[in-house]
């Protein structure tokens, strides 16, 4: 079986009926251990369209944030989730326990975040 490093490999044979000298029918396994680099191969770029990343081998649309990147930055500045204490009295949440909401006991701050 031929895998994606024998197109950037010296003994790579660029038949279709050979994979190459080593393997002629390639290997069994994702990795091959005589795998040598081809300084002179063209590396293929694997581009996106905006709006889309790859992850693995897959393309995905970009989910759209619903904030933008300053109020994105305030959020990790201030919210007790990223601070440990409430942005208006500064009360500090117990870092122990797992909080779904932080609300806030002293000054009736709520985490309307969710």
């Amino acid at each position: 079986m031929k895998i994606p490093d024998c197109d950037r490999c010296t003994l790579y044979a660029h038949n279709p009926h050979l994979v190459c000298a080593v393997h002629p029918s390639g290997v069994e396994t994702d990795k091959c251990l005589d795998f040598r680099p081809d300084p002179n191969a063209q590396i293929e770029e694997q581009w996106s369209p905006q709006g889309y990343s790859w992850y693995s081998d897959e393309l995905i649309a970009d989910r759209p944030s619903r904030y933008t990147p300053s109020e994105q930055l305030e959020i990790l500045d201030t919210h007790p989730l990223f601070t440990g204490v409430c942005p208006q009295c500064r009360h500090e949440f117990n870092r122990d326990e797992r909080i779904v909401h932080y609300d806030c006991p002293d000054c009736g701050w709520v985490d309307d975040s969710v």
